[in-house]
């Protein structure tokens, strides 16, 4: 494995850091829902009179400080990017960062969501929230796309194929010569989103094209014996691993050069949202919230 190249966490491992996102989410909005959600679900001309106006308005104690800690905590997320620049630096696996991504900027929405009190009555808090919900939903589909990408395992390739040799001498190095006849097609990385989404069918047709070519060669390959029973079932399951083999590799292609381009979208849109976050800021300490340097 090379320096910058990192192994995909197990469906156990995902697993549970995913139940472990979903399970501090709930928490900390059914939590912070308990204890002021009389003054939410007030109305919002009749929340000046609720007695947690003062702690909960977004200009108020607590409110305000909700805004502060989700504020950081999706600075804090933007690190993973520069994470991805040092990828050849000894700090930590990019699996553990990216969930620690998905983690704080999940979190850090919850609090700005308290911190609005579920109200947007200017532009900039509008703009800011629109923005920050359409980073949270492009980095969940990524996360979601990230997980389906599928790896090709090049160890269980080779066994396959080892197994079919000795079952049908010749056989593996047809299965070879098919996969290397098989093109795949491959798009500029620095292509636009919309290109690679216009590929996807032909990385679909080329993977079934490229699994029933390799499977056809193998079933064509000559035998010098007839197999029996025992040797036949083996003799499928393994014509079945390359063919599946043959098939992802196409699919990984084109999820890692799609994910490439999504990723570059979802940052770019992640570099707005903070560039908004001093404006929303900036208007904040315009109209009056000082309450963290006031007496």
């Amino acid at each position: 494995m090379s320096q910058g190249e990192h192994k995909r966490p197990g469906r156990r491992s995902a697993r549970g850091s995913l139940l472990l996102v979903v399970v501090s989410l709930t928490v900390l909005a059914v939590g912070l829902w308990h204890f002021g959600g009389d003054f939410y679900s007030t109305g919002l001309h009749a929340r000046v009179d609720h007695e947690d106006y003062e702690a909960l308005r977004p200009g108020g104690l607590l409110g305000h400080g909700y805004g502060i800690a989700g504020t950081l905590l999706i600075l804090t997320n933007l690190l993973y990017l520069l994470r991805r620049r040092l990828a050849r630096w000894s700090l930590g696996s990019m699996a553990t960062w990216l969930n620690l991504h998905v983690f704080t900027g999940l979190v850090g929405t919850v609090l700005i969501m308290f911190h609005s009190a579920f109200q947007f009555r200017t532009p900039i808090a509008l703009a800011t929230a629109g923005s920050l919900g359409v980073v949270v939903l492009t980095g969940i589909v990524g996360r979601y796309l990230y997980a389906l990408t599928p790896m090709p395992n090049r160890g269980e390739l080779e066994s396959a194929l080892g197994r079919l040799d000795e079952l049908v001498p010749g056989s593996a190095a047809d299965a070879r010569e098919m996969l290397a006849s098989q093109p795949i097609t491959r798009v500029d990385v620095h292509a636009l989103l919309l290109v690679k989404l216009a590929a996807i069918p032909r990385w679909v047709s080329e993977a079934r094209a490229r699994g029933f070519a390799v499977s056809c060669a193998i079933e064509e390959a000559p035998r010098d014996r007839v197999l029996n029973r025992k040797e036949r079932k083996g003799f499928r399951k393994s014509k079945r691993a390359v063919r599946k083999y043959a098939a992802r590799e196409v699919l990984g292609v084109g999820a890692s050069s799609l994910m490439q381009s999504w990723r570059g979208f979802h940052r770019t849109l992640a570099i707005l949202l903070v560039l908004l976050v001093p404006v929303h800021i900036g208007v904040a300490w315009l109209y009056g919230y000082r309450w963290i340097f006031s007496e």
